[in-house]
């Protein structure tokens, strides 16, 4: 069946006893399938090639749902394949996600809030599972495939985050004409992110840090200066050695979270007695303190905390839980708050930070001795520097 197609009369397409077309007859080629429950799919055919026999060949796209994609959005997309069928290259020389995503990460990465969080999301899941995929064949069940392997190997609650951090992307590609739209757009990322407010219990806390003396190298002191340390876990994985200067490790601002990456500032975190003593009886292999390679940081990931989890008898709880505890443990042992928030580097959005640059090296040195002490002897206050 062809028709002019239009709002009113996509929505008033009903389902039958088998799946059937419409043809829209102002693009050709355009095609609106209704399946047999009702759900209205966007197709594109495009001429490719010819068959042995001489008999053209074509080829069939999804463009995505309707009414996610309306009448004009579908022509507009149609369109733009057509285009890009007929005139190799204007994809503009990209060919697969990893292409696509390596363009992305030079346009916005160095402006969007934590993109860190991006490029971890495709390292370790996005990249090995849709990475070689061409962006000409790439749709909406490649997204599903990947909610699906992640909901698998972790927990629904990160595939919804990491669909929620990786389809931007896909839109900026399609405001940018490397795809005519962005193929997950109908896609649901399922269950959103809870506020979590888990605190490991001083028993679980010993425990975990038994099972990190007892991990070999390189996870078992990245655990063990998680701990120590109360940083989040990229920073402590990425930890290089020309950030430790003496006894200060200083994390750059390029890796510190900020709204507004511009004004993100370097942290200071002053080593207690016990994460000096353990940073510097670790290995040099390379520029990263703990490594595999030599050349690139570890990526703790979702194998170890399993194997963790069972070696110290925990559940329901992340590695971000971590750090949580360690500010609870600071605070409840006398730590004023506002200085667990400078150890933790959060920002100071007061209007005295604007003229308040002291580093509170000292406060946090002693905060961070504290923190040692739910662990390990606590130190003779001759090791704490007068700052």
């Amino acid at each position: 069946m062809t028709t002019r197609l239009n709002e009113r009369k996509a929505a008033e397409l009903k389902p039958r006893k088998q799946s059937y077309e419409v043809r829209d007859d102002v693009v050709r080629g355009l095609i609106l399938r209704v399946g047999v429950k009702g759900q209205k799919v966007w197709e594109v055919v495009t001429p490719n090639g010819k068959t042995a026999s001489g008999r053209p060949r074509r080829t069939r796209t999804r463009l995505g749902l309707f009414p996610d994609l309306s009448v004009k959005e579908a022509r507009r997309a149609a369109e733009t394949i057509k285009a890009d069928r007929l005139s190799p290259g204007a994809s503009r020389g990209i060919k697969t996600v990893s292409e696509l995503f390596a363009r992305y990460a030079n346009a916005v990465g160095g402006r969007m809030r934590s993109f860190r969080d991006v490029e971890s999301v495709w390292r370790i899941w996005a990249e090995p599972r849709i990475g070689s995929v061409r962006i000409t064949d790439l749709n909406i069940y490649h997204g599903i495939d990947l909610r699906d392997h992640i909901s698998a190997a972790s927990s629904q609650t990160r595939a919804s985050s990491a669909l929620r951090v990786l389809r931007p992307m896909l839109s900026w590609a399609a405001s940018e004409g490397y795809l005519p739209v962005n193929p997950w757009l109908g896609l649901k990322a399922g269950t959103p992110a809870l506020e979590r407010d888990r605190v490991l219990t001083e028993i679980e806390w010993i425990k975990l840090w038994e099972v990190a003396q007892s991990t070999h190298y390189p996870f078992g002191p990245w655990l063990q200066a998680l701990m120590l340390s109360g940083q989040r876990l990229s920073n402590v994985a990425q930890m290089r050695w020309d950030e430790i200067a003496g006894d200060v490790w200083i994390i750059p601002a390029l890796k510190m979270k900020a709204t507004r990456p511009d004004r993100a500032r370097s942290h200071e975190v002053p080593l207690s007695g016990a994460l000096s003593d353990l940073i510097a009886s670790q290995p040099r292999l390379g520029p990263y303190v703990f490594t595999t390679t030599g050349d690139k940081p570890i990526v703790p990931g979702s194998k170890l905390k399993v194997r963790v989890s069972t070696q110290a008898e925990l559940t329901d709880w992340r590695w971000h839980d971590v750090r949580r505890t360690a500010a609870t443990l600071m605070a409840s042992s006398g730590v004023q708050r506002f200085v667990v928030e400078r150890v933790l580097g959060h920002s100071d959005s007061s209007i005295t930070a604007i003229y308040d640059r002291a580093s509170y090296r000292g406060e946090k040195r002693e905060a961070l001795e504290i923190l040692a002490g739910t662990v390990i002897e606590p130190l003779p206050r001759e090791r704490l520097t007068n700052e």
